[in-house]
Formats: structure tokens, sequence, C-alpha cells
């Protein structure tokens, strides 16, 4: 309906309309008069679509926005010239362009610590909500549009940094393991790893909680060590070093944890799992004395039932097992499976 309004009000198709349309703007924005530009761009859009018209009308409307500080239209006026023309002449420099808006807004939040739910409504060069996860959107524009290009694996880092920078650990995490994945020959391959490792131990909450990121952390603190032998710093080794001792110190206190309690609760062959994967595996730190200590105490004792009925379990559901015991299996089987399968840890 649309389209057949325009022809019979004389605004149909029209290719030489269009190519007027689009020299005239050309001239106005060598003039920099780009607001007067911007109305001759959109009358070459709307004129000619689906063409090289369009294409070269999209791009110029969009850098007179960009040149007149009104970021946001600028970034959705790029983004939408991908989307139209994937393969546009003008990718790089769109990609450029979204880059730098994005590491425009990244610096305005962080230095005035803008409110989310706040409007903007004086200032022109930022969104009118979010100003940081506009500028995530428009590094997420660059990888995707180009992700292949020069600036995609900086996007990625440029978000991932963002994320640290703002103590949002799992986030961040979640980056710099795709830049290490997806861009193994990035510059930023080292600082990927080292910012990721400290990333994951962030995100650990403590022995009450899931523990799989310490695995991941100690995983990739080796990987750091031996796939960039001659790029760390003596300072950086030294760090590395004294991060997989702390790492290590945790995973014998969440270990000594859970024994401790199964212990008391005197799940005894669940306390014994635990305590001797605590001794088996982190034998240089100063619990796992202690854990072969405590598995002599509780030596040959058996478990003692916690509920009001002890034969009801064993009449109803005889080939059951408690659920202390199964967790504690679980993870002793997910240990044992690890050391068997070298590439079961491998952090991408």
């Amino acid at each position: 309906i649309k389209k057949r309004w325009k022809k019979l009000v004389g605004r149909g198709p029209n290719e030489a309309g269009a190519r007027g349309a689009l020299a005239e703007g050309d001239a106005l924005y060598r003039e920099r008069r780009y607001d007067e530009a911007i109305a001759k761009y959109k009358v070459a859009v709307d004129r000619w679509p689906d063409s090289t018209v369009e294409e070269d009308a999209l791009w110029q409307l969009a850098e007179c926005w960009f040149f007149t500080d009104r970021y946001p239209k600028a970034e959705d006026g790029y983004d939408e010239l991908v989307k139209k023309y994937a393969n546009s002449r003008y990718l790089d420099r769109v990609a450029q362009r979204q880059f730098v808006i994005g590491q425009y807004w990244i610096a305005v939040d962080r230095k005035q610590h803008l409110p989310l739910l706040v409007p903007n409504l004086a200032d022109r060069s930022r969104p009118l909500f979010d100003t940081k996860g506009r500028a995530l959107k428009a590094f997420e524009h660059v990888r995707l549009n180009d992700p292949r290009g020069i600036l995609a694996d900086d996007s990625i880092m440029a978000a991932a940094n963002a994320h640290f920078l703002d103590r949002q650990w799992i986030d961040a995490d979640y980056f710099y393991g795709l830049l290490r994945s997806e861009y193994p020959d990035s510059d930023f391959l080292l600082e990927a790893h080292l910012l990721g490792i400290q990333a994951m131990l962030r995100a650990y909450q403590g022995a009450g909680y899931e523990g799989g990121v310490l695995d991941e952390a100690e995983f990739l603190a080796d990987q750091t060590l031996v796939q960039f032998p001659d790029q760390l710093t003596k300072e950086d080794q030294d760090r590395l070093v004294t991060t997989r001792a702390e790492i290590a110190a945790q995973q014998a206190l969440r270990h000594w944890e859970r024994a401790e309690f199964y212990a008391k609760g005197k799940h005894y062959t669940s306390a014994r799992i635990y305590y001797a994967l605590l001794a088996r595996d982190r034998p240089q730190t100063l619990l796992a004395q202690k854990a072969r200590d405590r598995l002599g105490e509780i030596e040959g004792l058996a478990d003692v039932s916690d509920t009001p009925f002890p034969m009801l379990p064993a009449v109803l559901n005889p080939d059951s097992l408690k659920e202390a015991e199964l967790d504690a299996m679980a993870e002793a089987d997910t240990v044992i499976a690890r050391e068997n399968d070298p590439d079961a840890g491998i952090v991408r």
C-alpha cells in the first residue's frame, strides 16, 4: 500500500531523481552543510531502493549524523547499511566508526557514572537510556557484521574489559574465553589468558558453591605458563605461580569443608571420599595432613542414618544410595575422568 501511495503522489522509484539527490547531498556534505545533506540523502534512499545509489546514500547519511555528533543515529545508520548490504564496500569503515562510537560511550559512562534508567534528554551524542549497554551493542555489531575484520578481536576485548572493570566477572570471563577460542592469533591473546584467570577467580563464590570455575582457572594458568614462556615477564610468571597456589588452597578448602560437613553428620563414607581427594590431589597444602589424620580417625566408622525410620528407605528402595554419598562419588568420578582424559579440562 505504501509503495502504491508513493507512486500515486509522484514519489515512486526514480533512478534519475535519486542520483540527482545523491549528487546534491554530496555537494552539501563537502561544504560541511550536514543537516541539509541529510535531507537530500533521505530522498536518494527513498527514490531508488535496493541499489548502489541507496547503499551510498545510507553510508553518507550515517556519516552526516556521525560528524554532527548524533552518535546513536549514526550507529543505527551504519547497522542498517550492513543489514541491507552485508557485503558492502563500506564494511571496514563501518566497523571503524562503530568501534569508535562504542569506545566513546564506554569512556563517558565510566567518567560520569550514568544511571541506567534515567533518560538522557540533553546530550544527543549519547543514547536515551543505558549508554554502556549501547556501547556493548556497538562492539557486538563490529564483530557480527565483519567477524574476520581487523577490529573483530578488538571489539571482543573491549567488551570483556568493560565487564571486568564493572566487576561483572562471569560476563568478562565469557568474552575473554570467546577471544581465546575464536581469535587464537590475536594480539590480545596473552592478555585474554591473564585477565581470564582473574575473572574466573573473582567469579568463584566460595566452598559452598559450584567449583568448576576453579578447575578452569587452574588449567588456564598452566596453559598460560606453557603457551607463552617467551612473552611472560618475570612478574607475570611469579603472579601465575602464586595464583596456582591460591587455587590449590581454595580447592583444598572446598574438599575440607565438604568432608567436615559430612563427618559431622556422620556420613562417613562421603567424608572419607573428600578427605581422600584432598590428601591425594592437594598434598602440598596445609590441609592435606589434617585430612590424612581425619581419615585415620573415622576409619571403619559406619554411616549413621539421619532418618527417623531407617528401615523405611531400605524397604521402599533397597538399591538407593544416600544423596551425600552420591554427590561425593560424582565429584570423585569427575576428578578421575579429568585425569584420564587430557582434553577434558581444556579451556577454550
